[in-house]
């Protein structure tokens, strides 16, 4: 039985989510990713997620709408809130304002340091376990 922790990354850049692939891989985890809000959703109609780690600024659903939707396609797969990290390159306020008010487990404004990134996805998985 595979125990890895499933996370899936949202981000339209592609330099950033192979990064991001290559080093939570190489930590152990089982990453999905997602250049697109619909096709995240799309995803978790299939499989069950540990962690969320979603950019702000996307073409189409952006990462506060595309959360919305995954925590409802959650919900109807009686599952409980799945932690969720917000990162962006990009302080609009009320974009940032409406992230916040999803109660994400970290809010990392980029460039950020790939440790402090790694941190919070063990820290966001650890206290899910805690639930």
């Amino acid at each position: 039985m595979d125990d890895k922790k499933k996370i899936l990354v949202i981000d339209d850049e592609e330099l950033l989510t192979k990064t991001f692939s290559r080093v939570l891989e190489k930590t152990g985890y089982d990453v999905f990713i997602a250049k697109k809000g619909q096709d995240a959703c799309e995803m978790a109609e299939e499989e069950n997620f540990d962690l969320i780690i979603s950019d702000i600024r996307m073409p189409g659903l952006d990462g506060v709408e595309t959360v919305l939707k995954l925590r409802e396609i959650f919900l109807r797969k009686k599952m409980e809130n799945i932690p969720t990290i917000f990162i962006t390159g990009f302080a609009d306020e009320l974009k940032e304002k409406e992230a916040k008010a999803l109660m994400p487990y970290a809010y990392i404004m980029k460039p950020f340091d790939i440790q402090e990134l790694l941190l919070a996805v063990k820290n966001a998985l650890i206290e899910k376990r805690k639930k």
